[in-house]
């Protein structure tokens, strides 16, 4: 959630200089005893009304006098939002690009230093969202569409994170995986796929992290909201999974005192359900004390567990919170040389004709062509969204790679993207053809006639409101001014169309609510508020002689704000093109002439994606396949680099050598590109996602796009799918992707040989071993000899899957069981063993209510992707 963006007010009282605080005598401070202990000894002295002064989410004070300091939780998914700066990390799924877990661990580590740092003692992070859907509009967030990948990439992270005394918050706890409708939309699933896909990766978090805290959702599972069901909090997460932490709720995601009952621990951000209002409810008998105390217990032991009390950050016992320091520049070097590892490692080369990669030395000219190629590239609408302590563009990074040798000229090609991207529909009109915008913001429908709340100038017609649309923007277009971004509103756009050359042209108002377009004063195309739509009109335009523009537009669709703050579609509209055929943009035309005089293009593309804003297609957005295609026309030494939030459709993939995805590369994603271009780095990141060949391969798996529910209260979304996520779903319908999940070239080769593995006796998986006398598990594993074949050191990742299981229930056809990085000098070769997942080689039985092995033989596949078996080979299980 977006917290940053939002001006709440919570009201609680503050003092104005530190108060007493706890004896260190008190006994719960003796650091000999066990948190639990520690935690009962305190909550034996603490009252009613210091319990729920501990239950305060966001504001309170804690109870000082007790030595307890109030949560003071920040989101840190992708690196710590603070005010003046922190290291902009590499997404998540960047991270999860690079299949290594240690790294996940400075990557956690970066974060928690500088939230310490500057005072904060809880950190929400990390993001289990599986990618269940490529639309996501905080896809990037995630760790990808594997459980088993995301399980541990996210432990690892929690480990990081708590490894340095700080908390860790993993959200958003459970199948939380859209952000259209996400407050009201009902996730309908089965018992099997909830416990064997969305949960798995949470009980590896549990198991290898500890993890102090858990973020319930917004939306509903079968029924309940994620927040007041008590299979998801207390059945699944606190007792089958043994989950010793507290549970929060996503920004004001409770729905009333029964979600103590159902497991909820804090409530937030504001006090509806807490503070003064929980006092009350307990002592009117709305929430049962025992309940409270149990909540307090969950949030001390955590407090104790991960050294907040011992060694509380800075300011902990000021209220209110003291305002943040910029970071000493060690913790600036140290996290930037974390975000450098990890954009390189996560960097996937997808395709490389010919090596056309890397480049040499000898190059001697490069276009760098794209809008947001000397920006930062990242997403929006979230707190997770950080301010760069420094910033290196990939323009920057290019340049400084490249040296006085080399000249490097920059040109934009089309516009800047933003949230408007996120919409279907031709693209908007350039801002090289439609000059002179000015909008009117008026406040309220209908309201063009009233004064102007605000005007200003824009580039284009193209406009989403929203979360992602306000004050955390990385899009070089402006946000919306607040409360614009979340309240009903009329526009008025004036602009002048100049028609590149002369002909027929497509001109569209994508939209919901109301909107007109009047060119020279005559209404030429109306779109009524019956829901999202794009229509048309085809208009002779004549190169030389400007056209007077107009578009009204008013959010008066009936359910265009009916969702509330966390839940509404809001402003929808853009004003597009479709050209003639042979008409190019004098955007496009500039780039097209610099790659035709230089001897190398590289093309940045982009989407731009954030929270409250699923894309609505998987197209690139501003047409920027459009000007791929005429800059690969005129030089064949065409680079693509992606930065995107996930998977794009590429039409022009057969036209260009080399292909890049970079994601959201942090503050240093020039550096990190700029060292894979040219070699400096060997590039070694794999795709956490499955890429499809077409908006339509998702939605024949049973994976629908939740944008179509953009205009429809409270949406169901069935998973039919199942337990065939991602990869498994292409498998078993027997889809080829364009590319598959796990999938990433080098620049060294890799040969594959010698697979040894060993049956697994079923029984002895069930004996109890070492002190805490737990069962010892299945211990599958698989070995493999690897080989560097190549010239050039490099690394790869072994990645072990397994098919279908011996029963006769539905299992995959290829699940990812275990991976595993090794790094080779050329010619040398290592054995590399890989520990299998007990649960890949288990599912649910519904009946039984719990994970099943069954006997028999499970085929073994070794290679470099889900789609690719190097190697194959059996376990048996007996």
């Amino acid at each position: 959630m977006a917290l940053a963006a939002l001006a709440t007010t919570v009201a609680v009282a503050f003092s104005a200089v530190p108060p007493a605080q706890a004896d260190p005598a008190d006994p719960w401070m003796d650091t000999r005893l066990s948190s639990d202990q520690r935690a009962a000894l305190v909550l034996a002295e603490m009252t009613l009304e210091q319990k729920v002064a501990l239950l305060v989410q966001t504001g309170g004070q804690g109870v000082p006098e007790l030595g307890i300091p109030a949560i003071r939780g920040k989101d840190a998914s992708n690196g710590v939002n603070l005010p003046l700066g922190s290291t902009a990390l590499p997404v998540g799924v960047a991270l999860a690009s690079t299949f290594d877990d240690r790294l996940a661990v400075e990557y956690g580590a970066v974060g928690a230093r500088e939230a310490r740092a500057a005072g904060h003692n809880s950190v929400a992070a990390p993001s289990l969202d599986l990618a269940r859907t490529p639309w996501n509009g905080r896809l990037w967030e995630s760790t990808g569409e594997d459980p088993l990948l995301t399980g541990r990439i996210a432990s690892g992270q929690t480990n990081g994170i708590q490894g340095e005394d700080v908390p860790a918050e993993a959200k958003h706890y459970n199948v939380y995986h859209q952000e259209t409708r996400r407050g009201h939309v009902d996730a309908v699933l089965d018992e099997r796929t909830l416990q064997e896909v969305y949960t798995r990766p949470w009980e590896k978090l549990v198991d290898e992290a500890n993890p102090s805290s858990v973020m319930c959702s917004f939306n509903k599972v079968n029924g309940e909201f994620g927040c007041g069901s008590r299979l998801l909090l207390t059945t699944i997460l606190k007792e089958q999974l043994g989950f010793k932490g507290y549970v929060q709720t996503d920004f004001n995601a409770a729905h009333g005192f029964d979600d103590y009952a159902a497991g909820m621990d804090t409530s937030g951000e504001q006090l509806t359900f807490s503070g003064a209002n929980l006092e009350q409810a307990v002592l009117d008998g709305r929430v049962e004390e025992a309940r409270v105390t149990d909540a307090v217990r969950r949030v001390l032991w955590s407090m104790f567990e991960f050294g907040i009390i011992d060694n509380p950050p800075v300011g902990s016992f000021v209220n209110p919170m003291p305002a943040a320091q910029a970071l000493p520049q060690s913790m600036i070097e140290a996290g930037n040389r974390v975000a450098t590892e990890v954009g390189a490692k996560g960097t996937v080369l997808l395709k490389n004709d010919a090596r056309q990669l890397p480049l040499g030395g000898d190059v001697r000219s490069i276009a760098v062509i794209g809008s947001d190629a000397d920006h930062y590239i990242d997403g929006g609408g979230s707190a997770a969204v950080a301010t760069p302590t420094r910033l290196t563009t990939i323009l920057d990074g290019l340049t400084a790679r490249a040296g006085s040798g080399t000249t490097v000229r920059h040109a934009a090609g089309t516009d800047p993207v933003s949230t408007g991207d996120t919409l279907a529909g031709p693209a908007p009109i350039p801002s090289s053809v439609l000059t002179g915008v000015r909008a009117s913001y008026h406040r309220g429908i209908n309201s063009q006639a009233t004064p102007a709340w605000t005007t200003r100038e824009e580039k284009q017609i193209n406009l989403r409101a929203g979360l992602s649309n306000d004050t955390v923007n990385t899009s070089q277009v402006r946000g919306l001014p607040w409360p614009l971004p979340v309240e009903p509103m009329s526009v008025r756009w004036t602009a002048t169309l100049s028609a590149p050359a002369t002909g027929s042209y497509g001109l569209s108002l994508t939209h919901l609510g109301t909107a007109r377009l009047y060119l020279d004063g005559e209404l030429v195309l109306e779109g009524d508020a019956s829901g999202y739509a794009t229509d048309t009109v085809q208009v002779d335009l004549v190169e030389g002689r400007p056209v007077d523009v107009r578009v009204d537009y008013t959010t008066d669709d009936p359910n265009q704000f009916d969702g509330g703050l966390n839940d509404q579609p809001g402003a929808m509209v853009r004003l597009g093109w479709t050209p003639p055929a042979d008409v190019l943009s004098p955007q496009v035309r500039e780039a097209v002439e610099l790659a035709r005089d230089s001897e190398v293009a590289v093309v940045v593309a982009r989407d731009y994606t954030g929270e409250a804003a699923d894309r609505a297609d998987l197209t690139l957005p501003q047409d920027q396949d459009r000007l791929i295609r005429e800059v690969a026309a005129v030089n064949p030494r065409t680079v693509v680099v992606l930065a995107t939030s996930g998977a794009v459709l590429m039409p022009w993939l057969d036209q260009v050598p080399a292909v890049v995805e970079a994601w959201y590369g942090g503050q240093t994603q020039g550096t990190s590109v700029a060292a894979v271009l040219y070699g400096d780095v060997n590039p070694s990141g794999r795709l956490p996602i499955t890429f499809p060949a077409s908006e339509d391969q998702p939605q024949e798996m049973g994976v629908a796009s939740p944008f179509a529910d953009v205009d429809e209260l409270s949406p169901t979304t069935t998973y039919d799918d199942g337990i065939h996520i991602g990869y498994r779903g292409y498998a078993k319908a027997g889809l080829e992707p364009l590319f598959p999940f796990g999938h990433g070239l080098s620049y060294s080769r890799f040969d594959y040989a010698k697979l040894k593995t060993k049956d697994v006796k079923v029984a002895d998986a069930t004996k109890p071993r070492g002190r805490d006398r737990q069962p010892r598990g299945l211990q599958a594993s698989v070995s493999v000899e690897v080989t560097n074949t190549s010239r050039v050191a490099g690394s790869d990742v072994v990645q072990v899957y397994v098919g279908t299981l011996p029963t006769a229930q539905d299992t995959p056809v290829r699940q990812l069981a275990g991976y595993a990085r090794v790094d080779l000098q050329p010619g040398r070769k290592g054995k590399v063993e890989v520990a299998l997942d007990d649960r890949s080689l288990q599912y649910w039985d519904e009946r039984a209510d719990r994970w099943v092995t069954p006997t028999g033989t499970v085929a073994v596949y070794v290679g470099g992707s889900a789609a690719e078996a190097r190697l194959a080979g059996s376990i048996t299980l007996r």
